[in-house]
């Protein structure tokens, strides 16, 4: 019997040569009918034939789709229609919308096919632009969808009749693929000097030869600029840190092949796979004993970022470099978001970098690398990015509102809410200037222009002091619509809950530990236990406030915080006597400075934190790990690092709880008083390792006592520190050992890129 099908595939189905697929199953089904791209990233497909022949070609559609396809879901319509069409085409792109459940088209890093047209000798030999529909660049050339070539940056670049015929062809492979392009046609490479001079010869081999004799330079991607150097070369290494006014903060590197990471790192399974796969993100590994490279590379941690080459610019510079690997680190003027224009890269980069590897085809969306880090063997996102994003969470409930929200003020991401999806943007980065803050902006609006919705309700942080909450308000006072302000910690909670699919009728009790979140007694928290919804939360534990004179000074300077705490159980000579020995060193202004802390840190108005990164800070000093934060967590960072070489040695550390007005608190006071007594009785290593893991079994104890209290079976944790294997590793142990269910982050950061999918969950349930 024959029938007439019009069939909706929503997913990642754009820009993934998922209409020529369509094409092939359909003619070897017999079918007639068309297949288009709509306007909100999904696709159209009407078939006409046996009804036999059409539910084969369905099952071929959900079983046999290209590899980097995702189908999220396919709608079927059955018409009585017949005898519309002659044979089955690839129709022109569609503009209309149908639906909100598709999703942007992402940059894929370069297939095995176009790396063997790069190596072989076909007219893309050595042309560092080879794509096709398995890889290359999406969502960083996109101005607009459906995804057509003309609605991309690729537009600059007018076929040759060879590219043109491929293009058109259903059965080749580059057909209907809008990176597409060779050297007669695509973009060009060319090396310049900083001052703007163009430099004669192989663009890739000139740059190569200058990066093994030391020099710096700028290398354009996909998503924006590279600064790379000699990863090998530790002098080299040093010049860009002082340079790029980057101290210590750690580099990523990018090795050509998987043999050269084992050069320095180790590396498992699970690790290589997500390496090699097409979304290329960074992969913290942890150093091999035989670590090759610089050592200012990544100094006083164990782990080390690396990537491999996802575009053919990379690879073919790589292969001319020769050596084990290169420097790959964001190429932006300290503070602003990363270069992605060629006038702005030479006026921003000049005074660090020495030359400029470019090309001329417009980078659209600014797009950093993803970041990984397996934490109990579960990939976590640092940074999601490039290859990930943007992306959404489907929500088990349809909101009535359109919401967007702005997130926080460090790691910010953007999010928008349409019916039961919470689209969020790529990694943003700190907004500490304009121009990052205009990237957030530009980046929220993009979103808008392209579901081309009107929002009705603007979320943003409860603290009134970061510019997003400024913002907020004065785009609510402008258009007239509602703020919703969201307590930080509740964000976090709720990000954790939407990418389980919570539903909004249950709680969870939920751990959240990180630096800073302004809490709604107006304190600075950080080290919480929660319990609640998407609606509400209450605050059920914490660390015990701790004082912090001079505010943001101690993060910068966490010997300050040391100090403070310790005038919470020691006398002011017996500080000024502790200090003397050792810490006074770490203070910029020495013993004046902290008598001068010490009156501060007993003052009424003093502010005051529960963090648990404030805490990890001031332990990062007591053991002589870290006394100066010359980037967001570095202390933490760095102690950790020098714990996972040490092993559990049950000394005897304090961290006791006590119950006060229904709210249990944990004395962090007692603790750094038993860390003190074990300081010469253990290696640092160790005593260390003992100290996370008090940590991670104390929260997760305490959470599994709360969750049994209030009949609550889920239990949770998110938060920047909640990335610290060890910390996180106790606190899962506890909560599977008394029958809990454990959620940590898969799809989203736990640091603060999750925020603005969670102030959206939450302020979709709030009246």
């Amino acid at each position: 019997m024959k029938k007439y099908a019009r069939i909706y595939v929503h997913g990642l189905v754009q820009g993934v040569g998922f209409r020529p697929f369509v094409y092939r199953i359909a003619k070897k089904h017999g079918l007639r009918g068309q297949v288009s791209n709509l306007g909100d990233a999904s696709v159209e497909i009407i078939v006409e034939g046996e009804e036999l022949n059409i539910e084969n070609f369905l099952n071929d559609l959900k079983k046999n789709k290209p590899e980097i396809a995702r189908i999220d879901s396919i709608e079927v319509i059955w018409e009585n229609t017949i005898g519309t069409f002659e044979d089955f085409k690839i129709a022109k792109s569609n503009g209309k919308r149908l639906s909100l459940t598709s999703v942007i088209p992402v940059d894929l890093g370069i297939c095995d096919l176009c790396i063997a047209d790069i190596y072989n000798h076909t007219r893309w030999h050595c042309y560092p632009f080879t794509c096709c529909t398995h890889c290359g660049p999406r969502f960083t050339i996109l101005y607009r969808l459906p995804y057509d070539r003309e609605n991309t940056s690729m537009i600059d670049f007018p076929f040759c009749s060879e590219c043109k015929a491929e293009y058109e062809d259903p059965f080749n492979r580059r057909y209907d693929a809008q990176g597409t392009t060779c050297p007669k046609c695509g973009p060009k490479l060319y090396l310049i000097d900083k001052h703007g001079e163009t430099i004669d010869g192989n663009p890739l081999k000139l740059a190569a030869d200058f990066l093994r004799e030391g020099k710096i330079i700028a290398v354009k991607g996909i998503g924006g600029f590279h600064i790379a150097v000699d990863a090998t070369n530790e002098n080299a290494v040093l010049e860009l840190r002082r340079r790029r006014k980057r101290p210590n903060k750690p580099f990523a590197v990018m090795s050509r092949c998987i043999d050269q990471i084992k050069k320095y790192a180790m590396i498992s399974k699970e690790e290589e796979e997500l390496l090699k796969s097409p979304y290329r993100p960074i992969v913290l590994l942890r150093k091999s004993p035989n670590y090759c490279l610089a050592e200012a590379i990544a100094p006083g941690l164990e782990n080390i970022g690396v990537m491999l080459p996802y575009t053919g610019i990379h690879m073919l510079l790589l292969d001319f470099f020769g050596k084990e690997a290169l420097v790959m680190t964001s190429g932006n003027y300290p503070g602003k978001p990363i270069a992605i224009d060629n006038n702005q890269a030479l006026k921003e980069l000049k005074d660090i970098v020495d030359l400029f590897l470019m090309h001329n085809r417009t980078i659209v969306n600014r797009c950093d690398d993803s970041v990984i880090k397996f934490v109990e063997k579960i990939p976590t996102f640092l940074r999601r990015s490039r290859g990930y994003a943007p992306t959404y969470i489907t929500l088990p409930w349809h909101s009535k509102d359109i919401i967007i929200s702005l997130g926080g003020e460090l790691n910010v991401t953007a999010s928008l809410l349409l019916k039961n999806r919470i689209i969020t943007t790529q990694h943003i980065g700190d907004i500490e200037n304009l121009e990052t803050f205009d990237y957030l902006i530009n980046s929220l609006n993009f979103l808008l222009k392209i579901y081309n919705y009107n929002y009705s309700k603007i979320a943003h942080d409860l603290n009134p002091a970061f510019l997003t909450s400024r913002y907020a308000k004065e785009l609510a006072h402008e258009k007239n619509l509602q703020t919703i302000p969201i307590q930080h910690h509740h964000a976090h909670m709720a990000s954790l809950m939407a990418e389980h699919n919570i539903p909004p009728n249950e709680e969870i009790v939920c751990i959240v530990i990180d630096g800073f979140g302004y809490g709604v007694d107006g304190m600075a928290w950080g080290g919480e236990i929660l319990i609640g919804g998407y609606s509400k939360f209450e605050r059920i534990a914490h660390l015990k406030y701790q004082p912090m004179p001079g505010g943001d000074l101690c993060t910068y300077y966490p010997a300050r915080f040391l100090a403070a705490i310790l005038s919470t159980f020691m006398s002011e000579s017996e500080i000024l006597e502790f200090f003397r020995k050792k810490y006074v060193n770490y203070l910029r202004y020495g013993m004046n400075e902290l008598e001068v802390l010490l009156k501060q840190a007993r003052r009424s108005d003093v502010m005051l934190s529960s963090s648990l990164g404030r805490l990890l800070d001031a332990i990062s000093v007591l053991l002589d790990v870290c006394y100066y934060r010359s980037y967001e967590g570095e202390p933490p960072m760095k102690l950790e690092a020098i714990a996972s070489f040490g092993k559990s040695i049950n000394a005897n550390l304090r961290l006791p709880i006590r119950e006060k007005d229904g709210v249990y608190v944990i004395d962090s006071s007692e603790f750094i008083s038993s860390i003190i007594e074990n300081l010469e009785r253990y290696s640092k290593s160790d005593l260390a390792y003992e100290i996370h893991k008090t940590i991670g079994s104390t929260f997760g104890k305490l959470a599994c006592e709360i969750s049994n209290n209030f009949n609550c079976k889920i239990i949770g944790v998110s938060g920047g520190s909640s990335v610290n294997s060890i910390i996180l590793k106790y606190i899962k142990e506890e909560s599977i050992k008394h029958g809990k269910r454990f959620l940590q982050h898969i799809i989203l950061p736990p640091g603060d890129g999750c925020i603005s999918t969670g102030q959206c969950a939450v302020a979709s349930q709030c009246d």
